[in-house]
């Protein structure tokens, strides 16, 4: 009794020290950083707020959230990687972020809709990707007040705002790549933090492939950090660890025997092959005629500034030692615009981040370090004299103004986007659906209300997705009747709707609307289709 008393009482002193000394370490932390902090939370709750209100009216669904959350919620309640066959589109990483979140949280349970959960996602990669890149400023040399005006211009960019809404992937690998960099430049240069970035690439990549094409600029911030006296063991260890994880998507498709190309099944090569090489390109940014500058010019419409910024400030990102994998990982984005290959609208998401770095980055070098590259500029022997000063003040009062006029100049388009209260149309489609259309009848809906349909209502057999109805040879083998079809008008209306799915277009010849919600191609009609068709 007395060795067990004895035994309970060294238990607390040795317990009792370890949590004396983590309090002390946390009370330690926040005293260092309480000045970034005092910046950074105000600046965070900004942006949550103006990202958070309004978000479930605007933008407009489309397609590719509902894609992802069906996979989240295939993830989560069957345990598959999709409710289809999974054909390697992307890495399965983001949607599996999804569908981890719903399960801790019962994500899809607690949201009136899918694309209600997504949303909130969406938020919590948007606050993240904000605080990382305040994070990132600051190990880059930016001063305090810089670092908060590449967040606001991050955080209230109206582009931004609009794409950072829809729950793409991208807005996942965000928060990843900016973690990347901002382990690089850790300062500590240790093994554990450039092994943690490494991974955090890997993430990023197995979130989106895509993110690959930054490896060169993310090596670059590697190596500006290396410390000689473990700079091999760093490169081993890291390099070992960012490209084991990244080798688990191959070895999945190894052990699923899908690999390598085959007629009969699909298959991750095949994928990349097609993706890389056969699907139709969009044109190059040079061809006034291309779908690329098409899709620019819809980016423009929301906003020029920061877009336009970035790459005005690439050139002399170069010139800055410290901001050139910023710049390069912004030229990469850039060049994608110029090669002509298949050019995804959501891409923009891959330059903004960069380009709120560069902009405030360049700025503020200039108006306080004219030492550029190692090179003397003819300025920079004033820095000591009055005209130094008034040349400085000049510079920063210039970025001053022009930051007050750039918010400005977005309040009238943050105001409209942050009021809509409309219900999207396809949210309206989907509770006539529910409340009008047995649950036994054969649907062809749009992805955003498929989770909906499944999850909330039951429909059984399942609502088809309308782009599997002619790419999916299982659905096709299954298919014998269609009864309605739940789709926005601008699929019977477009090329790209005509030549992408002709059985809808055969079954819209045999069908009548019987409720229609909106207007326009992005209003919703729902037509019954005549059980006397039947699909080839």
């Amino acid at each position: 009794m007395t060795s067990t008393a004895v035994h309970d009482v060294v238990g607390i002193r040795q317990v009792v020290p370890m949590r004396r000394q983590i309090r002390i370490a946390g009370e330690e932390w926040l005293r260092a950083h309480r000045r970034g902090l005092a910046v950074l939370l105000p600046l965070l709750a900004l942006v949550g707020v103006v990202h958070a209100k309004g978000m479930f009216g605007y933008p407009r669904w489309v397609d590719d959230p509902g894609t992802y959350l069906s996979q989240a919620w295939s993830f989560q309640y069957e345990r598959a990687l999709s409710p289809y066959s999974y054909f390697y589109d992307h890495a399965p990483a983001g949607w599996m972020q999804l569908g981890a979140w719903s399960m801790l949280t019962d994500g899809f349970g607690r949201h009136a809709t899918a694309i209600g959960f997504g949303n909130e996602c969406m938020l919590i990669a948007k606050v993240a990707s904000a605080g990382l890149l305040y994070v990132l400023a600051r190990r880059l040399g930016i001063s305090r007040p810089g670092a908060g005006a590449v967040v606001l211009l991050f955080g209230l960019c109206p582009l931004e705002l609009v794409y950072s809404r829809w729950t793409f992937l991208d807005n996942l690998v965000t928060p990843w790549l900016l973690l990347a960099f901002v382990l690089a430049y850790s300062p500590r240069r240790s093994i554990a933090a450039a092994t943690g970035a490494a991974m955090s690439f890997a993430m990023a990549t197995l979130t989106k492939e895509t993110a690959l094409i930054l490896l060169p600029a993310f090596v670059w911030a590697i190596g500006q950090n290396l410390d000689r006296r473990n700079r091999s063991q760093v490169i081993a260890v890291a390099a070992f660890c960012g490209c084991l994880l990244m080798g688990l998507y191959p070895l999945y498709a190894l052990y699923k025997g899908e690999l390598l190309p085959a007629h009969d099944r699909n298959s991750l090569l095949g994928t990349a092959q097609w993706q890389l090489l056969q699907r139709q390109g969009s044109g190059s940014l040079l061809d006034p005629h291309s779908g690329t500058s098409a899709t620019f010019a819809g980016w423009l419409h929301y906003d020029r500034i920061l877009l336009l910024g970035g790459a005005v400030a690439i050139p002399f990102g170069f010139f800055v030692r410290r901001l050139r994998p910023v710049a390069l990982a912004l030229a990469i984005g850039w060049l994608a615009l110029l090669r002509g290959g298949y050019l995804p609208f959501m891409h923009v998401l891959t330059l903004l981040p960069w380009s709120a770095l560069l902009v405030i980055g360049v700025l503020e070098r200039a108006a306080g370090n004219w030492r550029l590259a190692g090179r003397r500029f003819p300025l920079a022997g004033w820095r000591a004299g009055r005209a130094g000063a008034a040349v400085r003040a000049l510079v920063i009062g210039t970025v001053v103004v022009a930051l007050g006029v750039t918010l400005a100049s977005w309040t009238p388009a943050l105001r409209q986007m942050t009021s809509v209260t409309a219900e999207p149309p396809l949210r309206s489609a989907e509770r006539w659906v529910a409340d009008n259309i047995p649950r036994n009848k054969v649907l062809v809906v749009h992805d955003a209300i498929w989770t909906d349909l499944v999850q909330k209502y039951g429909y059984q057999p399942r609502p088809i997705i309308v782009y599997k109805l002619d790419t999916d040879p299982a659905v096709r083998a299954s298919l014998h009747r269609i009864d309605y079809l739940v789709l926005p008008n601008w699929y019977y209306g477009t090329p790209d709707g005509v030549s992408k799915y002709p059985t809808v277009m055969e079954a819209r010849k045999h069908a009548v609307a019987v409720a229609s919600f909106g207007s326009g191609d992005d209003g919703v009609t729902v037509y019954r289709v005549s059980a006397l068709w039947r699909p080839r």
